[in-house]
């Protein structure tokens, strides 16, 4: 039986969106904004990084049968795998929600059993690991039909188009994390049927941080545009490179993104959550830092891996970001004084007249 491979970093992706979030939110009902966290966005991810090291967290789901359902995340350098609990993005929208309107544990690493990882000339199986629910991979290649030509082998149904994108992966020597469901014990198969699963951490060394968002648009390039919600960890508040910003919520332009949550946090702010505080001082080492938390809208054809880089640096962005950031401001000034100069002008002409 064919896998079905979803080349996106993170699997809450379209089949959630189809199912799930359509009777949760019918037609009348007000969104509130956690809601539309926890339910809307199709690629939901947590970044963490210091001392030179990216933990991404990336937000699992799936619909339909786990023994269908495998995907491919491609990363810079090799990385360590865990997991962490679902109820994590729960407690970040609450964190980052707070005051807005409305509207209305992990696992140990297990060496897998039976014969050795399969190699094939131009791929280097270098690691076959069990991590929670998910059976991984780690990749390296040399040449791109040969890589999937080894996912096809193994049950990842990769597509022929998909090896321009994989080669610009090998050309800068970046790593491969194939992951599927694995088998299940039955006191956890009822969650993996509905489709909560633990979201995977991928810790990896890099001089960047960064969000693979390339490899998507293999499985949306015909759809309408996915929404990428990130929520990012590190001494800074961050922006992405590529695309416009906007500051505030409720932007919904195409191929930008929107900085919704930008402030220093520290890990007795989060005391009131469970996995938050744990999570954030086991992956970072200090008690302080900067929480953004970026919304956006990205076509298939506009994909490109997110650099996100300090506010500050992003020169081009700041005077769009202000822009946007005051133009609620102007609207309700504008109208307030528009009908008093209009009635001004009209008093004085009407004086001028008589």
């Amino acid at each position: 039986m064919n896998k079905k491979l979803i080349t996106a970093p993170l699997i809450a992706i379209l089949f959630l969106l189809a199912t799930t979030a359509t009777p949760v939110l019918a037609d009348g009902v007000l969104i509130t904004p956690m809601m539309h966290d926890l339910y809307e966005s199709a690629q939901r991810a947590v970044i963490l990084y210091g001392n030179s090291t990216e933990h991404l967290i990336l937000s699992v789901s799936f619909q339909g049968d786990a023994e269908d359902f495998a995907w491919v995340i491609p990363v810079p350098d090799k990385p360590e795998i865990a997991v962490t609990d679902a109820e994590l993005f729960w407690e970040l929208s609450d964190f980052t929600t707070k005051g807005l309107p409305s509207g209305g544990g992990g696992y140990g690493f297990m060496c897998l059993g039976g014969a050795a990882p399969s190699d094939q000339e131009g791929v280097d199986v270098i690691e076959e690991q069990v991590v929670g629910p998910y059976a991984t991979a780690i990749l390296s290649a040399t040449n791109a039909t040969a890589l999937a030509d080894w996912l096809n082998a193994n049950g990842y149904t990769f597509p022929e188009d998909g090896e321009e994108i994989i080669n610009e992966y090998i050309e800068r020597e970046w790593y491969f994390v194939a992951t599927k469901i694995n088998a299940v014990e039955e006191d956890t198969g009822y969650a993996l049927a509905e489709g909560a699963i633990e979201p995977i951490i991928l810790s990896f060394a890099s001089d960047e941080v960064i969000y693979p968002l390339r490899i998507t648009s293999l499985s949306v390039m015909n759809t309408a545009p996915p929404e990428v919600l990130l929520y990012v960890f590190t001494d800074h508040v961050m922006v992405p490179e590529q695309y416009p910003l906007y500051i505030g919520y409720g932007n919904w332009e195409e191929n930008a993104f929107t900085l919704e949550f930008g402030e220093n946090v520290s890990v007795e702010d989060l005391s009131d959550y469970e996995i938050l505080p744990e999570l954030v001082s086991t992956y970072l080492s200090r008690a302080e830092f900067q929480l953004t938390k970026l919304r956006g809208a990205v076509s298939g054809d506009q994909m490109v891996d997110i650099r996100l880089l300090r506010y500050e640096e992003v020169d081009s962005l700041n005077s769009l970001a202000q822009t946007n950031a005051n133009s609620g401001d102007i609207i309700t000034l504008a109208a307030i004084i528009g009908p008093v100069l209009g009635l001004y002008l009209w008093r004085r002409r009407r004086g001028t007249t008589t």
